[in-house]
């Protein structure tokens, strides 16, 4: 009765310890309007969203135009010496080339005695599909108010630089052309970029530029909320993301990028309204935005910047928040806090050799490895459950408007994967050898973190460290149940603060799709399980009685999912739709749509299999069906002159499309794009075919500059947003909107061009 007593009263100060880490990371609350002029004020600030965020703003738009506007006015206002910068820029990447007309809001806030400049940047523009509230008009809001409270105290000594980016949805285009014709090239320079990937949840610094160490410091030891931690860094450095920092840190330069992620299922979506938009998140964007521009605002910039001064560079720094305490040291430490953690599975190996061999801990070894394995795979098949028995979750993707119970659920089935391991070795070769063999896994995958992401290895040596001590202790004290129990709390006490809160938050970065989360889940669970199932006198649970009974709740629970995440007005379905017209056929409309499951509402428009000669430039279309007839002028490529290379063409809308495509099936080998009142761009040259996208593109048109040596046959699409307009369309039923992204919503209009 005492061991159960004992494991019990264990469990429930791991759940105490789990869920305070948990609850330490939560944003601060906001704070009013009402407050000091120096301080920073939700209230202040997410009034500007309410303002400046009411409709979409991509690229090229007229709301858009009102927002440069209104930008350039507020700043003024607060006396910055404010322009607009025009400028145009382009990308290359997955086989499309973009270029893009731009104009970017940028203002300064002149130093008493500067060394460089901070620059505060965010992006003004949104996607198609919804206002951007968060998503980042509260990055602008964020600058704005922080610029307000600046104002309201001492100068600083450094300029500070607010760069209100253009066009970051469609290419990073306004970010671009700031780095390559703006940003100071041989004054320091240090940009803090902020950013959204939801509505709610606490702000991350998710991102920094390479010899961090600086930068890390000054923000740890200024900002009143930290959150977010160098596993992040390392993570993002190996993704394909990119945000407005990408083109700074592609030139060398420092930086550090901050975003909440929390709500994930409204990002680019109509949802990302101001009423959506949490308070508190833009309160710790806000409160950590100001007091990190005050701390570098007094400082010397030029060790921040080698690039610029010359200075050698610094290293990086590891750093995360153990139960709302910040945690920081240089990231050299990597390599012995790893060696301490293999080391000490070994010494765990050799002083439990009574109780275990080293064919059990490698036996258990192999069987966590296994473990983490199912738990992935198990993971990945609730997913795919769900999405069987409610298809229209492959369009809405793994960020569900009601969640809740299926985070539960992957929780639940986290601890059946755990109980069903730690059940089946409980007596072969028994508890203590599986741990031992977990925190091998874990030692040995510290080691290798050291090698490829160094500002990761915290995450599983500490724990490592901490469990392995607690089982060290407990068999080196006799194994006294009294003392061995909270022994093995304290040695767990470390991977329940890091990882638990680890694993709550990957639910915002991969919902439940992926098994993430499971896994996470498991990784702690397993070594955990099996040390409490090693204390002096088992046998609490016998059998497979806790497994089974988890797997009972994760039915239940995913059942209770699918009744409380139901589509409705309040949690409505993404719907996407488009209408294509082929200029050539005297206006011809098809439906298109790219949902993998339509609604009814979707499938009365384009419910039939996609036509062979659909042509819809974005995604593969899925379905479609016949639309109206709408007589409107195609877009023009109409060739103005010859070029030693090639040809020369003028690329207008009649219609006033901000975007035109140009297509061939052949490659063409480069050319320029050239915007009016920018410079020319250069088309990087491309072994496929042609597929270049234009943004912004004024009435007058885009010059583009082709090298062929003979004729090319042109594909030309311009693109405008809304479908209101058109013939026979009826708005959405209430449990419908818009789907993600810039996709959907939009009128194509297409036609062949001949250029001999």
């Amino acid at each position: 009765m005492l061991a159960v007593i004992g494991r019990l009263l264990a469990v429930v100060l791991l759940a105490v310890i789990g869920v305070v880490a948990v609850v330490a990371e939560r944003p601060p609350d906001p704070v009013p309007a009402s407050a000091s002029p120096a301080d920073f004020s939700a209230e202040r600030a997410t009034a500007a969203v309410d303002a400046l965020a009411r409709v979409p703003r991509p690229i090229g738009s007229p709301a858009s135009d009102a927002a440069r506007d209104a930008l350039v006015g507020r700043l003024q206002a607060e006396g910055l010496a404010t322009r607009v910068e025009t400028s145009a820029s382009l990308y290359s990447e997955e086989g499309q080339t973009g270029a893009g007309r731009v104009e970017n809001v940028v203002a300064t806030l002149p130093g008493s005695a500067p060394t460089g400049s901070v620059v505060l940047m965010a992006h003004y523009d949104s996607v198609t599909a919804g206002p951007g509230a968060a998503d980042d008009m509260s990055g602008v809001a964020t600058i704005l108010e922080t610029v307000r409270a600046l104002r309201a105290g001492p100068a600083p000594r450094n300029d500070v630089t607010v760069v209100l980016t253009d066009g970051e949805e469609a290419g990073l285009y306004g970010a671009r052309a700031w780095v390559r014709d703006s940003m100071p090239k041989n004054r320091p320079t240090v940009v803090l970029n902020w950013e959204a990937r939801g509505v709610s949840g606490p702000s991350l610094l998710f991102q920094t530029s390479p010899g961090n160490a600086g930068l890390v410091d000054a923000w740890s030891s200024s900002v009143p909320y930290p959150r977010g931690d160098s596993s992040q860094v390392e993570i993002y450095r190996f993704l394909p993301n990119d945000t407005d920092l990408t083109p700074v840190l592609d030139a060398g330069r420092p930086g550090m990028n901050a975003a909440f992620i929390e709500g994930a299922h409204q990002y680019h979506t109509p949802g990302d309204i101001p009423l959506n938009l949490s308070r508190s998140s833009v309160q710790n964007h806000g409160g950590n935005a100001l007091a990190l521009t005050r701390a570098l605002g007094d400082r010397d910039l030029a060790p921040l910047d080698p690039a610029a001064s010359r200075q050698p560079a610094t290293g990086d720094r590891t750093y995360f928040t153990v139960v709302g305490r910040l945690v920081t040291y240089d990231t050299s430490w990597a390599w012995p806090i790893a060696g301490l953690a293999l080391v000490l599975v070994i010494v765990l190996t050799v002083v439990g050799r009574r109780r275990f061999s080293v064919g059990g801990v490698l036996g258990g070894a192999v069987v966590y490895v296994v473990g983490l394995a199912a738990a992935l795979a198990a993971g990945i098949g609730f997913w795919q459950a769900l999405v069987w028995l409610r298809p229209s979750y492959a369009d809405t993707g793994p960020f569900l408007g009601q969640p809740l119970l299926y985070e539960i659920a992957a929780g639940v089935l986290a601890f059946a994967v755990t109980t069903l391991v730690v059940s089946l070795l409980r007596r072969r070769p028994g508890g203590a050898a599986l741990c031992t063999g977990a925190l091998l896994v874990l030692a040995l995958l510290s080691v290798g973190l050291a090698v490829v992401a160094p500002g990761s290895v915290f995450l599983l040596a500490w724990p490592v460290i901490g469990l392995a001590l607690g089982m060290i202790l407990v068999l080196v004290s006799g194994e006294r149940l009294w003392l061995a129990t909270p022994l093995l709390v304290l040695g767990a006490a470390p991977a329940v603060a890091l990882l638990i809160p680890f694993a709550v938050s990957s639910f915002g970065v991969a919902g439940v799709s992926d098994g993430l989360a499971v896994a996470v889940f498991t990784l702690v669970g397993i070594p955990i399980g099996a040390a409490l199932s090693a204390l002096p006198r088992p046998g609490a649970v016998r059998g497979y009685a806790l497994p089974i009974l988890a797997i009972v709740w994760v039915l239940i629970l995913g059942g209770g999912g699918l009744l409380y995440d139901r589509t409705d007005d309040g949690n409505p379905q993404g719907s996407a739709l488009a209408l294509v017209v082929d200029a050539d056929r005297g206006g011809a409309g098809q439906w298109v749509t790219t949902d993998q499951a339509p609604a009814d509402w979707t499938r009365g428009y384009a419910g039939g299999a996609p036509a062979p000669d659909v042509l819809w430039p974005g995604d593969d279309a899925v379905g479609s069906g016949p639309g109206p007839v709408v007589p409107v002028p195609g877009p023009t490529a109409t060739v103005v002159g010859r070029t030693p290379e090639g040809v020369r063409l003028q690329v207008t809308s009649p219609r006033g499309a901000p975007t035109v495509f140009l297509r061939s099936d052949l490659p063409v080998a480069g050319g320029t794009v050239t915007f009016p009142g920018a410079p020319p761009l250069a088309l990087p040259p491309s072994p496929g075919p042609l597929n270049l996208r234009l943004d912004a593109v004024p009435p007058e048109g885009v010059t583009v500059d082709l090298v062929a040596t003979g004729p090319v046959q042109l594909r030309v699409d311009d693109q405008t947003l809304g479908l209101a307009g058109v013939p026979g369309f009826a708005p959405r039923p209430p449990d419908l909107r818009q789907a993600r992204g810039n996709e959907s919503d939009v009128v194509v209009v297409s036609r062949q061009v001949a250029v001999p």
